[in-house]
């Protein structure tokens, strides 16, 4: 029954991959994820149509085609004729003042720059967050197997204890500790087969089926980030950075069309009228202007609100940039830092503590120690491999979120 348990944890290491299935590296897992991913679709469509919007607001206004009979006398109403009634047809055209058009459609196109823009950063954050899954996956199926190897040890090391009680040379106590150690064992390989259980489902969110195909047992090779000064001034170029900056683009638009504002638009009618009898027919030519003579309650106003929505996007911006570089300065400590953790488990910790292991073994086999203190040691041997695995996820993951912060493994 405990070879069946151990099988399974294997299994749930797997959560169902495929046999021979290809492994699932990083990067192509980073790459996955920005493969027909939906949120980046409608990114794209949104674009699309503020592109649409440009053409659309440098165009003129529709015309208008108006059918009128004027003049007709009430009294004998509607046969009754006069010699100003008539009957006729106009056509009229709004022309926008000033450069509305043109500004109009360059803030359409400054729009779709900017969606653009948030499409490249929602790109980044997305390879990032994918990075993060399969870390956190690849960490947890490491910790099962390393669980399920442990459990394999305390299933043999439980009946090598019983051989010597039947022939009555050995301790019950080895076996209860043999026993009580591999039921530890079996807890925690299943405790974390559901963490990696959990950490497959997170990662299907980005890859979708490419979830269940196995992790390399290895950890991704990941090249050091450029210096950290490198990597401040890399950040005015940043697409979170861009698309602040775009965002202010569009606010200047909005202060530029509002000044055209007080520039007043213009509608030319043109018509033709027929008059019965012999009355000759009429030709009508009508110019009309707009009078902003309220500019100081309306078009003053509203390029006073622009401008305050104009000086926001600036201080967003500038605040955007303080929240990028207080980012990247926390992602490389963190980098360092776990990278300095990862150097110590594998140079210290995990010799000291196969080290320990081999003594403890050599003293139970000179009758020196207890099977008990046989199995702390292996547990103690496995717990310190447990960290190393924990740690290189850390690295891995500082390693993903400064990958994030240098525009790197952007795909457009």
């Amino acid at each position: 029954m405990r070879i069946s348990l151990w099988l399974a944890s294997a299994l749930i290491a797997a959560v169902g991959a495929p046999a021979g299935a290809q492994v699932l590296s990083l990067e192509e897992a980073r790459q996955l994820a920005v493969q027909n991913q939906p949120s980046l679709r409608a990114l794209e469509h949104a674009a699309r149509a503020a592109q649409n919007n440009a053409v659309a607001d440098s165009a003129l206004p529709d015309p208008r085609l108006k059918l009128g009979a004027l003049n007709f006398p009430v009294q004998g109403f509607p046969s009754a004729r006069d010699d100003m009634t008539q009957v006729g047809v106009s056509w009229e055209q709004a022309l926008p003042g000033g450069d509305k058009r043109r500004l109009r459609a360059e803030r359409a196109y400054a729009e779709a720059g900017q969606l653009q823009a948030e499409a490249h950063s929602q790109m980044q954050i997305i390879q990032r967050d994918a990075g993060f899954a399969w870390v956190e996956a690849w960490t947890a199926s490491g910790a099962v197997r390393l669980a399920g190897e442990l459990e394999a040890e305390f299933e043999r090391a439980l009946e090598l204890s019983r051989i010597p009680l039947a022939s009555g040379k050995g301790s019950p106590a080895d076996v209860l500790a043999a026993r009580q150690a591999l039921a530890q064992a079996v807890d925690r390989r299943l405790d974390l087969g559901q963490q990696t259980a959990r950490a497959r489902a997170s990662l299907s969110r980005w890859v979708a089926q490419a979830a269940s195909r196995p992790l390399p047992a290895e950890p991704p090779r990941l090249e050091p980030p450029a210096p950290l000064e490198v990597l401040r001034r890399s950040l005015d170029s940043h697409p979170q950075h861009l698309m602040q900056s775009l965002v202010q683009g569009v606010a200047e638009a909005d202060v530029a069309l509002a000044r055209e504002a007080s520039k007043p638009d213009r509608t030319i009618e043109v018509g033709y009228y027929a008059r019965s009898g012999d009355r000759s027919d009429m030709v009508m030519l009508q110019v009309a202007f707009e009078l902003p003579i309220f500019s100081a309650k309306k078009q003053d106003r509203q390029v006073e609100s622009k401008l305050g929505l104009l000086e926001r996007a600036r201080e967003l911006r500038a605040d955007h940039l303080r929240e990028l570089q207080a980012g990247l300065e926390a992602a490389y400590e963190e980098w360092r830092l776990a990278g300095a953790r990862l150097d110590n488990a594998r140079s210290l910790a995990v010799p000291a503590a196969r080290a320990r292991l081999e003594a403890v073994s050599a003293q139970h086999s000179a009758g020196g120690a207890s099977l008990a203190a046989v199995l702390e040691a292996r547990r103690g041997l496995v717990e310190a491999r447990m960290q190393e695995q924990q740690l290189a996820g850390a690295l891995a993951k500082t390693r993903v979120a400064l990958s994030y912060y240098a525009s790197e493994g952007a795909h457009q």
